[in-house]
């Protein structure tokens, strides 16, 4: 039978080049956070722009689009830090944003009659929550 016989200096060596890369795997991911937290807060401005400030769907949907088109692009580019199943949560969860909002509490509020912006901010919050759930998911290791 053979014995591996590993010194405590080698041991710990290789115990601490193990942490450096998970270091510096975890600061190479940092940038996910960033782009889940944009894209929240222009999809959460595309609603609240559209409901409370009165601007026409199309003047609102030009720059969200071009915006979310820019940071995806980024985030493309970046695809091979992002953590596992990164990109394809994101575009679940902003195509989930879209339907929530769209066609189901945009309309809803409107039949109700609940036009104050409280309703519309609640709305709004309530609908980003799916992209906001991509941090979490990308805080684990």
């Amino acid at each position: 039978m053979s014995e591996n016989t590993v010194s405590v200096d080698d041991a710990t060596r290789m115990v601490a080049v193990g942490e450096k890369v998970a270091q510096d795997a975890r600061r190479a991911t940092r940038w996910f956070r960033a782009f889940v937290i944009v894209q929240a807060a222009y999809a959460l401005a595309f609603t609240l722009s559209i409901d409370i400030a009165g601007v026409g769907y199309w003047k609102a949907f030009a720059p969200f689009a071009l915006v979310t088109l820019c940071i995806w692009m980024i985030a493309f580019q970046h695809r091979q830090t992002v953590p596992r199943h990164g990109l394809r949560n994101m575009g679940i969860a902003v195509a989930t944003w879209f339907v929530l909002y769209t066609p189901m509490f945009d309309p809803a509020l409107q039949l109700f009659g609940l036009s104050s912006p409280g309703w519309w901010v609640l709305a709004g919050v309530v609908a980003v929550t799916p992209i906001l759930a991509c941090l979490f998911a990308s805080s684990r290791r």
